[in-house]
């Protein structure tokens, strides 16, 4: 039997960790509507964070608080597990070594979230369920099970006042039943205790249900997600004639797919934004990209965004289209 099918049937014989937490209160009900979020990834933690001391770390963080405020954000999604790993004690799994050299002596989330809320900022936990990335599983693929993936989750929302559990789009093709099941639960975890939980899809719709990520049923039935967030990193002048609207007709062809009337949000490409792309020459030809992106995803019913990622806020190339973006409230 392959690796997969092995890892397949262990995650589905696995039982939900229903655990005993007695959940933490978040700082505030994140909104259904108006959410204006910005990504905080490892590569963001590793280039700022990592091999802080906690001074240093929470000075830092406090300034990117400060940075996302300025742009008009009320929300962060940070990383906090991505590799099989994560940036707090945890009973399930190790110390990351990536966004950090293993344990720092404090614990970095439980700053974090303490800056966020005292800026007024959401913080919404950001995991890579599986830590599958680049085709591989990342650390100890036994961590790699339903189980575990249901009982950090717990462990996250029993230890800290986090607004939201929010999980990217990195998933190993073990089928859309096992993630579905994984999914129902993460949901009904967080329902149970309060918080959001929503996914951020790859924009492209076909590349989803081959990989196994059932958009459609997410967006069919309630109690899977409170919001999808698609990543629709392409312009209206796509191509290498740019004459393909592409962000419009993906845009409008999630709407088509939600038809449980789930909350909406657009992943933006901020940090395209000024760059000359062959393949998407409109993110050159135009400093106005995101605030028109903003509009059509109003005007098309989505109720939120999020900018990938933190770094194209210091970015000189970004600066007018985040302007642009400011400026639409």
């Amino acid at each position: 039997m392959s690796f997969f099918k092995k890892l397949a049937a262990l995650m589905l014989s696995a039982l939900v960790f229903a655990g005993s937490f007695a959940p933490v209160q978040a700082f505030a009900a994140p909104a259904p509507s108006g959410f204006k979020g910005v990504w905080i990834s490892y590569l963001d933690i590793q280039a700022r964070l990592k091999g802080q001391p906690q001074e240093n770390f929470d000075s830092i963080f406090g300034a990117m608080c400060d940075k996302a405020a300025a742009q008009g954000c009320n929300a962060l999604v940070v990383h906090v597990r991505s590799h099989n790993d994560a940036i707090y004690p945890s009973g399930i799994y190790p110390w990351s070594t990536v966004m950090l050299n293993g344990n720092p002596g404090f614990d970095p989330l439980a700053d974090m979230v303490s800056i966020a809320h005292g800026k007024g900022l959401q913080f919404h936990a950001w995991i890579n369920p599986y830590g599958y990335r680049n085709g591989v599983i990342a650390g100890n693929p036994a961590l790699a099970t339903n189980e575990n993936v249901v009982a950090g989750v717990q462990e996250i929302i029993a230890n800290y006042p986090v607004d939201g559990i929010h999980f990217d789009d990195y998933f190993p093709p073990l089928g859309a039943a096992v993630m579905n099941q994984m999914v129902s639960s993460v949901h009904g975890v967080c329902e149970a205790s309060g918080k959001v939980f929503g996914i951020s899809p790859q924009g492209n719709i076909d590349n989803n249900r081959a990989m196994g990520a059932d958009i459609d049923t997410w967006l069919s039935n309630p109690g899977y997600v409170d919001y999808l967030c698609p990543q629709i990193y392409w312009t209206d002048h796509y191509g290498a004639a740019g004459n393909v609207a592409m962000y419009s007709t993906r845009l409008a062809a999630w709407k088509a797919l939600d038809k449980a009337g789930i909350p909406l949000y657009v992943g933006l490409a901020a940090y395209r934004a000024g760059s000359p792309i062959a393949s998407d020459p409109g993110w050159g030809l135009s400093n106005t990209n995101l605030a028109t992106q903003v509009d059509q995803a109003r005007a098309n019913g989505y109720s939120g965004y999020i900018i990938y990622s933190y770094s194209s806020l210091e970015s000189p190339l970004a600066a007018s289209e985040l302007a642009g973006l400011a400026s639409r409230g």
